[in-house]
Protein backbone atom coordinates (compact mmCIF):
# COMPACT_ATOMS: atom_id res chain seq x y z
CA UNK A 1 0.00 0.00 0.00
CA UNK A 2 1.34 3.34 -0.85
CA UNK A 3 2.52 5.61 1.96
CA UNK A 4 0.96 9.07 1.46
CA UNK A 5 2.76 12.69 2.29
CA UNK A 6 1.35 16.27 1.67
CA UNK A 7 4.41 18.45 2.08
CA UNK A 8 3.70 22.24 2.16
CA UNK A 9 6.53 25.17 2.35
CA UNK A 10 6.80 28.09 4.48
CA UNK A 11 5.88 31.82 2.67
CA UNK A 12 4.63 33.86 5.12
CA UNK A 13 0.99 34.93 4.21
CA UNK A 14 1.15 33.34 0.87
CA UNK A 15 -0.04 30.32 2.62
CA UNK A 16 -3.20 31.37 1.10
CA UNK A 17 -2.35 30.26 -2.18
CA UNK A 18 -0.73 26.98 -1.01
CA UNK A 19 -4.66 26.62 1.43
CA UNK A 20 -6.32 27.43 -2.40
CA UNK A 21 -4.78 24.31 -3.81
CA UNK A 22 -5.30 22.37 -1.05
CA UNK A 23 -9.41 23.07 -1.40
CA UNK A 24 -8.92 22.26 -5.28
CA UNK A 25 -7.19 18.94 -3.90
CA UNK A 26 -9.84 18.21 -0.84
CA UNK A 27 -12.81 18.43 -3.83
CA UNK A 28 -10.95 16.06 -6.24
CA UNK A 29 -10.10 13.69 -2.93
CA UNK A 30 -13.95 13.72 -1.93
CA UNK A 31 -15.24 13.06 -5.66
CA UNK A 32 -12.62 10.08 -6.76
CA UNK A 33 -12.63 8.27 -3.46
CA UNK A 34 -14.99 10.55 -0.54
CA UNK A 35 -11.60 11.26 1.71
CA UNK A 36 -11.09 13.96 3.35
CA UNK A 37 -7.27 14.98 3.48
CA UNK A 38 -6.92 13.65 7.08
CA UNK A 39 -8.18 10.12 6.28
CA UNK A 40 -6.38 10.13 2.99
CA UNK A 41 -2.32 11.50 3.58
CA UNK A 42 -0.58 9.38 5.84
CA UNK A 43 1.79 11.88 6.98
CA UNK A 44 0.97 15.58 6.71
CA UNK A 45 4.14 17.76 6.51
CA UNK A 46 5.05 21.77 6.86
CA UNK A 47 7.53 24.33 7.42
CA UNK A 48 6.69 27.82 8.55
CA UNK A 49 2.86 28.83 7.09
CA UNK A 50 2.93 25.21 5.96
CA UNK A 51 3.09 23.92 9.64
CA UNK A 52 -0.22 26.03 10.37
CA UNK A 53 -1.30 24.08 6.95
CA UNK A 54 -0.49 20.78 8.18
CA UNK A 55 -1.64 21.25 11.78
CA UNK A 56 -5.21 22.53 10.31
CA UNK A 57 -5.34 18.92 8.24
CA UNK A 58 -4.33 16.92 11.32
CA UNK A 59 -7.76 18.93 13.20
CA UNK A 60 -9.40 17.91 10.37
CA UNK A 61 -10.12 22.00 9.41
CA UNK A 62 -12.13 22.89 6.04
CA UNK A 63 -9.62 24.01 3.54
CA UNK A 64 -12.19 27.03 2.97
CA UNK A 65 -11.82 27.68 6.76
CA UNK A 66 -7.90 27.89 6.32
CA UNK A 67 -8.36 30.07 3.77
CA UNK A 68 -10.35 32.38 5.77
CA UNK A 69 -8.11 32.39 8.35
CA UNK A 70 -5.18 34.01 5.89
CA UNK A 71 -7.66 35.92 5.14
CA UNK A 72 -9.79 37.35 8.25
CA UNK A 73 -6.76 36.67 10.54
CA UNK A 74 -3.88 37.84 8.84
CA UNK A 75 -4.08 41.50 9.29
CA UNK A 76 -3.95 40.07 13.28
CA UNK A 77 -0.79 38.48 12.63
CA UNK A 78 0.96 41.35 10.99
CA UNK A 79 -0.50 44.43 12.59
CA UNK A 80 -0.40 47.08 9.50
CA UNK A 81 1.12 49.35 12.32
CA UNK A 82 4.07 46.99 12.56
CA UNK A 83 4.41 46.99 8.75
CA UNK A 84 4.09 50.94 8.45
CA UNK A 85 6.82 51.18 10.96
CA UNK A 86 9.45 48.23 9.19
CA UNK A 87 8.29 50.32 5.83
CA UNK A 88 9.60 53.53 7.44
CA UNK A 89 12.71 51.79 8.87
CA UNK A 90 13.72 50.40 5.07
CA UNK A 91 12.88 53.42 3.69
CA UNK A 92 14.91 55.95 5.77
CA UNK A 93 17.60 53.00 6.40
CA UNK A 94 16.99 53.22 10.36
CA UNK A 95 19.19 51.99 12.61
CA UNK A 96 19.24 50.30 15.90
CA UNK A 97 16.57 47.33 17.00
CA UNK A 98 14.07 45.78 14.63
CA UNK A 99 10.71 45.87 14.13
CA UNK A 100 9.11 42.21 14.64
CA UNK A 101 5.44 41.70 14.52
CA UNK A 102 4.02 40.47 17.69
CA UNK A 103 3.85 36.52 19.11
CA UNK A 104 0.63 38.07 20.94
CA UNK A 105 -0.77 41.58 21.85
CA UNK A 106 -3.99 41.26 23.45
CA UNK A 107 -6.05 39.18 20.87
CA UNK A 108 -3.82 39.74 18.19
CA UNK A 109 -0.44 38.56 17.32
CA UNK A 110 0.50 34.88 15.70
CA UNK A 111 0.72 32.76 18.98
CA UNK A 112 -2.46 34.08 19.83
CA UNK A 113 -4.32 33.85 16.21
CA UNK A 114 -3.39 29.97 15.93
CA UNK A 115 -4.06 29.28 19.90
CA UNK A 116 -7.51 30.38 19.01
CA UNK A 117 -7.52 28.64 15.53
CA UNK A 118 -6.54 25.02 15.82
CA UNK A 119 -8.68 23.55 17.49
CA UNK A 120 -9.63 19.41 17.20
CA UNK A 121 -13.06 18.40 16.43
CA UNK A 122 -12.50 15.54 19.67
CA UNK A 123 -9.39 16.83 21.56
CA UNK A 124 -10.68 20.62 21.03
CA UNK A 125 -8.69 23.41 21.49
CA UNK A 126 -4.58 23.64 23.25
CA UNK A 127 -4.57 19.99 21.60
CA UNK A 128 -1.04 18.34 21.99
CA UNK A 129 0.91 17.25 19.07
CA UNK A 130 1.28 13.85 20.94
CA UNK A 131 -2.42 13.41 21.11
CA UNK A 132 -3.40 13.12 17.59
CA UNK A 133 -2.62 9.43 15.86
CA UNK A 134 -3.65 10.01 12.73
CA UNK A 135 -1.77 11.51 10.34
CA UNK A 136 1.48 11.19 11.40
CA UNK A 137 3.17 15.17 11.28
CA UNK A 138 6.16 16.23 10.76
CA UNK A 139 7.12 19.98 11.52
CA UNK A 140 10.54 21.47 11.07
CA UNK A 141 11.91 24.63 13.57
CA UNK A 142 15.21 25.43 14.24
CA UNK A 143 16.37 25.24 17.66
CA UNK A 144 19.14 28.37 18.18
CA UNK A 145 20.19 27.33 21.80
CA UNK A 146 20.98 23.95 20.50
CA UNK A 147 22.01 24.76 17.10
CA UNK A 148 19.95 21.97 15.35
CA UNK A 149 16.70 21.76 13.87
CA UNK A 150 13.57 19.53 16.12
CA UNK A 151 11.60 17.22 14.19
CA UNK A 152 8.51 17.56 15.69
CA UNK A 153 6.41 15.07 14.86
CA UNK A 154 4.03 12.51 16.69
CA UNK A 155 5.39 9.33 16.06
CA UNK A 156 7.45 9.13 19.09
CA UNK A 157 5.15 9.48 22.88
CA UNK A 158 8.91 9.58 24.60
CA UNK A 159 9.81 12.87 22.86
CA UNK A 160 10.22 15.79 24.83
CA UNK A 161 7.70 18.19 23.28
CA UNK A 162 4.89 15.37 22.83
CA UNK A 163 2.79 17.11 25.67
CA UNK A 164 3.61 20.31 23.88
CA UNK A 165 0.31 22.14 22.33
CA UNK A 166 0.45 22.54 19.00
CA UNK A 167 -0.27 26.16 18.10
CA UNK A 168 3.03 26.74 20.23
CA UNK A 169 5.14 24.07 17.48
CA UNK A 170 3.40 25.88 14.52
CA UNK A 171 4.37 29.63 16.26
CA UNK A 172 7.66 28.43 16.85
CA UNK A 173 8.10 26.97 12.85
CA UNK A 174 6.21 30.34 11.70
CA UNK A 175 8.39 32.97 13.14
CA UNK A 176 10.99 33.90 10.52
CA UNK A 177 13.92 35.85 11.66
CA UNK A 178 13.70 39.37 10.75
CA UNK A 179 9.81 39.06 10.79
CA UNK A 180 9.27 37.52 14.32
CA UNK A 181 11.61 37.43 17.53
CA UNK A 182 12.02 34.03 18.76
CA UNK A 183 9.67 31.79 20.08
CA UNK A 184 10.74 29.62 23.55
CA UNK A 185 9.50 26.58 24.33
CA UNK A 186 9.61 24.73 27.32
CA UNK A 187 11.71 21.77 27.51
CA UNK A 188 11.73 21.01 31.29
CA UNK A 189 11.28 22.40 34.67
CA UNK A 190 14.35 25.16 34.78
CA UNK A 191 14.91 25.57 30.96
CA UNK A 192 13.22 26.55 27.62
CA UNK A 193 14.89 26.23 24.13
CA UNK A 194 14.20 29.61 21.55
CA UNK A 195 13.50 28.14 18.02
CA UNK A 196 13.02 30.01 14.97
CA UNK A 197 11.23 29.68 11.37
CA UNK A 198 11.78 25.78 10.16
CA UNK A 199 12.92 27.35 6.53
CA UNK A 200 16.23 28.02 7.93
CA UNK A 201 17.09 24.70 7.49
CA UNK A 202 14.39 22.98 5.26
CA UNK A 203 11.52 25.61 3.92
CA UNK A 204 10.32 22.73 1.68
CA UNK A 205 10.26 19.67 3.77
CA UNK A 206 9.17 17.20 0.85
CA UNK A 207 12.55 14.84 1.62
CA UNK A 208 12.51 15.39 5.50
CA UNK A 209 8.98 13.93 5.39
CA UNK A 210 10.13 11.06 3.16
CA UNK A 211 12.93 10.27 5.54
CA UNK A 212 10.30 10.28 8.46
CA UNK A 213 7.92 7.90 6.75
CA UNK A 214 10.99 5.20 5.87
CA UNK A 215 11.82 5.86 9.55
CA UNK A 216 8.18 5.35 11.35
CA UNK A 217 7.60 2.56 8.68
CA UNK A 218 10.34 0.70 9.15
CA UNK A 219 9.39 -2.42 10.35
CA UNK A 220 6.70 -2.58 7.84
CA UNK A 221 9.38 -2.92 5.12
CA UNK A 222 8.65 0.62 3.31
CA UNK A 223 10.49 1.01 -0.06
CA UNK A 224 10.84 4.69 -1.93
CA UNK A 225 8.38 2.97 -4.58
CA UNK A 226 5.62 2.94 -2.59
CA UNK A 227 5.59 6.60 -1.21
CA UNK A 228 3.80 9.53 -3.16
CA UNK A 229 4.47 12.97 -2.06
CA UNK A 230 2.09 16.02 -3.30
CA UNK A 231 4.61 19.23 -2.27
CA UNK A 232 3.08 22.22 -2.94
CA UNK A 233 4.86 25.66 -2.46
CA UNK A 234 3.91 29.10 -1.65
CA UNK A 235 4.89 30.88 -5.25
CA UNK A 236 8.36 31.81 -6.56
CA UNK A 237 9.18 35.23 -6.03
CA UNK A 238 11.21 36.43 -9.63
CA UNK A 239 12.95 39.59 -8.97
CA UNK A 240 16.11 39.94 -10.41
CA UNK A 241 18.91 41.37 -8.69
CA UNK A 242 21.81 42.60 -10.69
CA UNK A 243 25.66 42.97 -9.55
CA UNK A 244 24.67 47.21 -9.22
CA UNK A 245 21.40 46.04 -7.05
CA UNK A 246 23.02 43.89 -4.46
CA UNK A 247 26.72 45.74 -3.79
CA UNK A 248 25.83 48.17 -1.74
CA UNK A 249 23.51 46.29 0.31
CA UNK A 250 24.45 46.24 4.32
CA UNK A 251 23.46 44.70 6.96
CA UNK A 252 19.76 46.16 6.72
CA UNK A 253 20.14 45.34 3.34
CA UNK A 254 20.54 41.78 3.51
CA UNK A 255 18.46 41.38 6.66
CA UNK A 256 15.46 42.66 4.01
CA UNK A 257 15.88 39.75 1.37
CA UNK A 258 17.10 36.93 3.96
CA UNK A 259 14.12 34.30 3.24
CA UNK A 260 14.54 34.72 -0.65
CA UNK A 261 17.89 34.52 -0.37
CA UNK A 262 18.64 32.07 1.82
CA UNK A 263 15.41 29.47 2.22
CA UNK A 264 14.02 29.50 -1.53
CA UNK A 265 17.34 27.81 -2.84
CA UNK A 266 17.30 25.09 0.01
CA UNK A 267 13.66 24.67 -0.84
CA UNK A 268 14.72 24.48 -4.67
CA UNK A 269 17.11 21.92 -4.36
CA UNK A 270 14.70 19.86 -1.87
CA UNK A 271 12.25 19.66 -4.65
CA UNK A 272 14.88 18.37 -7.36
CA UNK A 273 16.00 15.98 -5.02
CA UNK A 274 12.95 14.37 -4.06
CA UNK A 275 11.59 14.22 -7.84
CA UNK A 276 14.81 12.65 -8.82
CA UNK A 277 14.94 10.11 -6.04
CA UNK A 278 11.22 9.57 -6.56
CA UNK A 279 10.84 9.11 -10.12
CA UNK A 280 14.52 6.91 -10.14
CA UNK A 281 12.75 4.50 -7.87
CA UNK A 282 9.15 4.71 -9.47
CA UNK A 283 7.33 6.23 -6.16
CA UNK A 284 5.50 9.06 -7.02
CA UNK A 285 6.16 12.93 -6.44
CA UNK A 286 4.15 16.39 -8.07
CA UNK A 287 4.74 19.35 -7.11
CA UNK A 288 2.66 22.17 -7.27
CA UNK A 289 3.72 25.77 -7.33
CA UNK A 290 3.99 28.49 -9.94
CA UNK A 291 5.77 32.37 -10.90
CA UNK A 292 4.16 34.85 -8.95
CA UNK A 293 5.40 36.76 -11.75
CA UNK A 294 6.73 36.72 -14.96
CA UNK A 295 9.76 39.18 -15.44
CA UNK A 296 11.24 38.60 -18.79
CA UNK A 297 10.31 37.90 -22.24
CA UNK A 298 10.15 33.84 -23.31
CA UNK A 299 8.56 31.10 -21.23
CA UNK A 300 10.45 29.31 -18.15
CA UNK A 301 11.97 26.18 -19.26
CA UNK A 302 11.74 22.63 -17.09
CA UNK A 303 15.28 23.37 -16.41
CA UNK A 304 14.36 26.82 -15.34
CA UNK A 305 16.90 28.37 -17.58
CA UNK A 306 15.09 31.05 -19.30
CA UNK A 307 14.98 31.44 -23.12
CA UNK A 308 15.77 35.34 -23.13
CA UNK A 309 16.68 37.82 -20.28
CA UNK A 310 15.26 40.38 -21.53
CA UNK A 311 13.18 42.30 -19.19
CA UNK A 312 9.46 42.97 -19.40
CA UNK A 313 8.51 46.51 -19.36
CA UNK A 314 5.59 45.83 -16.26
CA UNK A 315 5.77 41.84 -14.65
CA UNK A 316 1.99 40.09 -14.73
CA UNK A 317 1.02 36.95 -13.58
CA UNK A 318 1.04 34.77 -16.60
CA UNK A 319 -2.19 32.28 -15.41
CA UNK A 320 -4.21 35.14 -14.80
CA UNK A 321 -3.18 36.97 -18.10
CA UNK A 322 -4.46 33.41 -19.85
CA UNK A 323 -7.50 32.81 -18.25
CA UNK A 324 -9.01 36.47 -17.69
CA UNK A 325 -6.40 38.68 -20.24
CA UNK A 326 -5.46 40.87 -17.74
CA UNK A 327 -1.86 41.69 -16.98
CA UNK A 328 -1.91 42.11 -13.41
CA UNK A 329 0.86 41.88 -10.91
CA UNK A 330 0.58 39.83 -7.72
CA UNK A 331 2.35 41.11 -4.52
CA UNK A 332 5.43 38.50 -3.73
CA UNK A 333 5.72 39.96 -0.12
CA UNK A 334 5.21 37.61 2.69
CA UNK A 335 3.71 39.88 5.13
CA UNK A 336 1.31 41.71 3.44
CA UNK A 337 -2.17 40.30 4.68
CA UNK A 338 -4.41 42.81 1.54
CA UNK A 339 -2.35 40.51 -0.74
CA UNK A 340 -4.91 37.73 0.16
CA UNK A 341 -7.70 38.39 -2.76
CA UNK A 342 -4.64 38.45 -5.53
CA UNK A 343 -3.08 35.19 -4.50
CA UNK A 344 -6.30 33.51 -4.33
CA UNK A 345 -7.22 34.71 -7.72
CA UNK A 346 -3.32 33.70 -9.38
CA UNK A 347 -3.83 30.34 -7.64
CA UNK A 348 -7.40 29.97 -8.78
CA UNK A 349 -6.07 30.58 -12.56
CA UNK A 350 -3.03 28.40 -11.97
CA UNK A 351 -5.51 25.46 -11.22
CA UNK A 352 -7.63 26.58 -14.50
CA UNK A 353 -5.31 27.15 -16.92
CA UNK A 354 -1.66 25.59 -15.75
CA UNK A 355 0.49 22.74 -16.86
CA UNK A 356 3.05 20.77 -14.93
CA UNK A 357 5.46 18.01 -15.45
CA UNK A 358 4.31 15.09 -13.84
CA UNK A 359 4.93 10.93 -14.80
CA UNK A 360 6.86 12.05 -17.60
CA UNK A 361 4.50 14.34 -19.61
CA UNK A 362 3.03 17.92 -19.55
CA UNK A 363 -0.53 17.81 -18.42
CA UNK A 364 -2.65 20.22 -17.02
CA UNK A 365 -3.01 20.69 -12.91
CA UNK A 366 -6.15 19.31 -11.98
CA UNK A 367 -5.39 16.32 -14.24
CA UNK A 368 -1.89 15.64 -12.52
CA UNK A 369 -4.48 15.90 -9.26
CA UNK A 370 -6.91 13.60 -10.42
CA UNK A 371 -3.83 11.49 -11.45
CA UNK A 372 -2.10 11.53 -8.51
CA UNK A 373 -5.13 10.52 -6.12
CA UNK A 374 -6.39 8.13 -8.82
CA UNK A 375 -2.65 5.93 -8.62
CA UNK A 376 -2.57 6.03 -4.61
Amino acid sequence: MTFKIISLDGGGIRGVLSATILRAVQTTLTEKKGHKLHEYFDLASGTSTGSILAAGIACQMDTDKMINLYKDEGKNIFLDSVRQQRQWRIVSQAVGSHVFYPHEQGERGLAKVLENQLEHPELGKNVKIGQITKPHILIPAYDVYSRNTTWFNNSDPTAWYSNLELWKICTASASAPTFFPPYELPYNADQSLPHIDGGVSANNPALMAITQALYIEKKNGLNLSDIAVLSIGTGNTTKAFKYEDIKGWGQLGWARHLPDMFMNPAAQISEAICCQILESAEGHYLRLDFDLNERFKGERQPSRLRQTLAKLEEPYNKYIAEHKKQEKKVNEDIDNPDSCPELIEAAECYLECGKVYYKNQWVSVQEAIEQFIESN
